[in-house]
């Protein structure tokens, strides 16, 4: 049987070292797995590699010579095998991610810059879209990872629960609740409404206005974020949406954003991916840079709102 690598390190100390005990010492391991080693090889090469001889240590032989040259180009080619593995898994070159259209903005670009401070061989390929699209995206192999809500269909992929996500009020800072603390549903719906309308995504806020019992007035709709943050502080409405950034977007000066005195659903913010087990160390690191951006310092255990209800359940909770 061929030697194998952890034999040819234990040979190769031998001769570095002059002796077993030398070599047992070094690797720290017993005298008697060394010298099984040996014998293993000159058993498999029909030579001896050593001259062991009471009180002087052991000597390569003249076979022992050529076969260590041989072992240690070996050894130094498998050194270069395990670098270049190493770099290629902490170095990948591209993280292909799927991501629902508000999140690029609101928190994925930030993390994939704090991403790219570890990992600066990093290259992103960043699909924006809704829900439907991305999962169609998945399943063809074309992503490594998506992040939406846990709203519609289910993944047929491994789903990871990254934070969930109550909705909250955004309100003109001109507007007639620029002074309160928090609103209620039925306050908004007795206003325009800036609706946010993605697929899925309407739905659900539109099922959340009509528990109110009124009828919403729509005063502006649109599928980008960025619009609905801008229509709000020109006085179009009020809206409702769902994950909070942990700063201020650059877009929202003359929005304010307020808390919902009402007990509703919360949408899960979820990562999915088809690896399962065996993900890719680029997309474990993804996963812990957005759990580190999004949980609050100092919180352990479960997140924040885990324990508020799902989205999930508010079809059920209104019939």
């Amino acid at each position: 049987m061929p030697a194998t690598i952890k034999q040819l390190h234990y040979i190769c100390a031998v001769a570095d070292s002059g002796s077993i005990m030398g070599a047992s010492d070094a690797l720290r391991i017993a005298q008697s797995s060394i010298t099984a080693a040996i014998e293993a090889v000159e058993h498999d090469l029909g030579a001896r590699v050593f001259d062991r001889r009471r009180g002087r240590g052991a000597r390569l032989t003249p076979q022992g010579e050529r076969f260590m040259q041989a072992a240690r180009r070996l050894l130094s080619a498998e050194r270069r095998y395990q670098q270049e593995l190493s770099a290629l898994a902490d170095q990948h070159s591209e993280l292909r991610i799927g991501c629902f259209e508000p999140f690029a903005s609101l928190f994925v670009v930030e993390v994939l810059s704090r991403l790219r401070a570890k990992l600066p061989n990093l290259k992103v390929s960043l699909v924006e879209g809704d829900q439907p699209r991305l999962k169609r995206f998945l399943e063809r192999g074309e992503l490594d990872l998506l992040l939406a809500y846990d709203l519609g269909p289910d993944f047929e992929a491994g789903v990871t629960e990254i934070t969930p996500s109550p909705p909250h009020a955004l309100v003109s800072a001109a507007g007639p609740f620029a002074a309160r603390d928090s609103v209620s549903i039925a306050e908004l719906a007795a206003h325009p409404f800036v609706l946010l309308s993605q697929p899925l995504t309407v739905t659900y806020l539109l099922t959340l206005l009509g528990a109110s019992g009124l009828p919403p007035v729509i005063g502006f709709r649109s599928r980008s974020y960025d619009s609905v943050l801008r229509a709000v502080a020109a006085g179009f409405g009020n809206s409702v949406l769902n994950l909070r950034p942990p700063k201020p977007l650059d877009v929202e000066t003359g929005c304010l954003r307020l808390p919902l005195t009402d007990d509703l659903p919360a949408p899960m913010l979820i990562a999915v991916d088809n690896y399962g087990d065996q993900k890719p160390r680029v997309v474990r690191a993804f996963m812990d840079e957005l759990h580190a951006y999004l949980t609050p310092p100092g919180a352990t255990g479960r997140l924040p709102g885990r324990d508020a209800p799902r989205a999930a359940d508010l079809e059920r909770r209104l019939s």
